[in-house]
């Protein structure tokens, strides 16, 4: 049996993507599978991986430390490979890769060097600097890495050089098991899954909302998801107490993986209101999938890949998020047309099933293992 040791330091031990679908698909296809992770509020009962926890570092003197620790956890499993999920392990990377000649695995979640120009809390002169600088110590990192995994054809661009593989955060089957018919979903509720930053259009989706209230008072939206900082969180909140709609909006806060289904099956319309800042024009969020799974319609800002997957699929409709009357409008109009919605609805459920899941993202990872362990 093969022995994988995958590593984050800055992602929940439970995440959605590297625990629930890549851990536990190696898992079940006959890797021995460590992972380690933040130490977590709650252990998961029985569970096929095995978890090495770490401290989360809260400075930067505590980060390097944790680095050198998680280096010396790492080589302690005796992998046969390792993966690695965040741009700051890039070195614990190589030097696992140099000291142990096993196979090692980069997973990059997104275009990272948009990111960084993305980053509110960086300076302007500052951003093109740390860039430049990101790119550098990557490619270096890469000329000795074995190989990258990434989504999007567009952050694919920049690994085309490396063995490298296209593998989506699509959602998993079995997290998302109720068809249409089976569900309550209240035809006035409108929900946003995910972190909330003012790069994700939250303070828009919010002037929005207000503007369909007015339109349509029965219509509710629930946040499923945790604010960036407890600034942004009384903006926001102060915004809505101004507008007057306290009443028809719900915060849930962050919730385990497995009872997203539970809050989408009762909603009717999903919204992604990104900005169109460099990062979100080339990647994909994982909230459409998870939309489109429970058969909730979309309506996504109107950028090339949202647009494609949401034309393609007919489950939704895309807006311009910094036009607040329009995503208003459109938003409105879905909410008077029954017929629609359910259609779109079905449609979106529908391409899930077929196309924009998990199971057949798996075959990639266990193709691309194979491929990096024989070579």
């Amino acid at each position: 049996m093969k022995k994988v040791c995958v590593i984050t330091t800055v992602h929940h031990a439970y995440d959605g993507r590297i625990y629930h679908k890549q851990c536990k698909s190696l898992a079940k296809n006959g890797y021995s599978v460590d992972l380690i992770a933040p130490e977590p509020d709650d252990r998961e009962e029985q569970s096929p991986i095995r978890l090495i926890p770490i401290e989360k570092p809260k400075s930067k003197l505590k980060r390097i430390v944790n680095t050198l620790k998680v280096i010396k956890l790492a080589r302690k499993t005796k992998a046969d490979l390792y993966h690695f999920h965040d741009p700051e392990l890039l070195m614990v990377g190589v030097i696992l890769r140099l000291i142990t000649r096993k196979p090692v695995i980069f997973d990059v979640h997104e275009h990272y060097p948009n990111a960084i120009m993305s980053k509110p809390y960086l300076s302007k002169r500052l951003k093109p600097i740390i860039r430049s600088g990101y790119e550098m110590m990557e490619k270096l990192s890469l000329s000795i890495l074995s190989g990258v995994i990434y989504t999007t054809t567009e952050i694919g661009e920049r690994y085309k050089k490396y063995k490298s593989c296209k593998i989506e955060n699509y959602p998993l089957k079995t997290m998302f098991t109720q068809s249409i018919s089976e569900q309550s979903k209240d035809p006035n509720q409108l929900i946003y899954l995910g972190g909330m930053t003012p790069i994700r259009g939250v303070k828009e989706l919010v002037g929005a909302f207000a503007l369909v209230v007015k339109d349509k008072p029965t219509a509710k939206l629930t946040f499923v998801g945790f604010f960036e900082s407890s600034s942004f969180e009384s903006e926001i909140k102060a915004i809505i107490k101004k507008l007057e709609i306290e009443d028809h909006i719900e915060f849930k806060g962050r919730v385990p993986y497995e009872e997203i289904e539970n809050y989408l099956s009762h909603s009717a319309i999903g919204i992604i209101p990104y900005l169109p800042v460099p990062n979100h024009l080339v990647c994909l969020p994982n909230k459409l999938f998870e939309y489109m799974a429970s058969g909730t319609a979309v309506v996504a800002s109107d950028f090339p890949h949202y647009r494609e997957v949401v034309e393609q699929s007919r489950g939704g409709i895309v807006v311009d998020p910094t036009n607040v009357q329009n995503m208003a409008k459109e938003v409105t109009r879905l909410l008077s047309d029954p017929d629609q919605l359910k259609e779109i609805q079905k449609n979106a459920q529908k391409a899930f099933n077929s196309t924009y899941n998990w199971e057949k993202e798996e075959k990639k990872l266990l193709t691309f293992y194979n491929e990096v362990l024989s070579s």
